[in-house]
């Protein structure tokens, strides 16, 4: 409990990247084709970015306090834009 409400102290960003197998998964007997990751906010965060690799896909989940990030729509929204571009310029 202690490090849990000392965590807001130390950081109010939290970005985290979660490998995931690169093999095909199934749930429920179902293939997965895309994860949502998800970071949980400690108390006094204000943004979580969570980003997850799977089968050549790169996927990221925000959560963000409404109070701290109210626009977190433009904050999504300016990723895909700039991943966009990203992928524009690089691919061959």
């Amino acid at each position: 409990p202690l490090v849990g409400q000392a965590a807001r102290l130390w950081f109010d960003i939290l970005v985290t990247s979660v490998p995931l197998p690169g093999v095909g998964l199934r749930l429920g007997g179902h293939p997965l084709t895309a994860v949502y990751p998800l970071a949980p906010l400690a108390p006094g965060q204000s943004l979580a970015v969570a980003i997850s690799t799977y089968r050549n896909h790169v996927h990221y989940g925000l959560v963000a306090d409404a109070s701290a990030v109210p626009d977190l729509d433009v904050l999504a929204r300016a990723v895909t834009d700039e991943v966009d571009s990203l992928i524009a310029v690089c691919d061959p």
